[in-house]
């Protein structure tokens, strides 16, 4: 089965420790990853952290795919998502609102940096679930407010907030559900059967999470073979395509 990992990252960990793409890499081999989209998730300046996914970018450029980390209240986000969206076509934009400490339903500059990523035809991955500042609720909102631009929501809610996530998002066909870090067996058949392999990608965290228990947990999903190549790759490749992007260019 070919396998795209929707959500990795790059940088130290939480806890201090170094990774690097060579380190990555060694993983994807061993687990016959193909491609991987990356973040990094190493502090809050903005710049920093997407010339570090840049560089593991241009060392493996048909493997690892870089996405833009964005502060929306960093004066410097709309610049950023130029640089990133148009000179170095990144594959998406990445938005941590518990890391960068603001809460996504009072923080009106996202508005404004949403029209702007919309431009450019990529999706958002949003890291929803940990309350209070990343509760998904305003991501939902904001999707709805958006309907062109795709969104991922990572870890789906997390176990705070999966069974009412599946729920809310069943019917907003531009929101999609990644895998990684829900291990509860009622909410992974709970999503499949409310939100379909359509809207469910595949996601390790790499490198926070065992990369073998994300990937063998979508074999007990019970999807058929055509639905497991949607959630491993197939989804993947539709969301790192350009979408109608005015700036960018597939």
């Amino acid at each position: 089965m070919i396998m795209y990992d929707i959500h990795g990252h790059m940088g130290k960990t939480s806890s201090g420790d170094l990774n690097s793409a060579d380190d990555l890499i060694k993983d994807m081999d061993h687990y016959g990853i193909a491609k991987i989209g990356i973040s990094s998730l190493s502090g809050t300046v903005n710049r920093i952290q997407n010339d570090l996914v840049y560089e593991a970018h241009l060392q493996y450029p048909d493997r690892i795919y870089p996405y833009a980390f964005i502060n929306p209240k960093a004066p410097d986000a709309l610049q950023e998502i130029d640089l990133c969206l148009g000179e170095r076509k990144y594959k998406a934009v990445k938005f941590h609102s518990w890391k960068n400490g603001y809460y996504a339903d009072n923080t009106p500059q996202l508005e404004e940096v949403l029209t702007r990523i919309e431009q450019y035809g990529v999706h958002v991955q949003t890291h929803v679930g940990t309350s209070p500042l990343s509760t998904p609720f305003a991501w939902i909102r904001y999707a709805k407010k958006h309907p062109n631009l795709r969104f991922v929501f990572t870890h789906m809610g997390c176990r705070e907030f999966a069974y009412s996530v599946i729920e809310a998002v069943r019917d907003i066909p531009n929101i999609y559900l990644e895998t990684s870090v829900v291990y509860e067996a009622d909410v992974l058949k709970k999503v499949k059967d409310c939100v379909g392999s359509k809207r469910i990608v595949f996601g390790t965290d790499w490198p926070y999470k065992s990369v073998e228990c994300e990937i063998q947990k979508i074999y007990q999903m019970g999807f058929t073979e055509a639905e497991l190549e949607d959630v491993f790759y197939k989804n993947a490749e539709q969301l790192w395509t350009i979408k109608g992007g005015s700036k960018n260019e597939h």
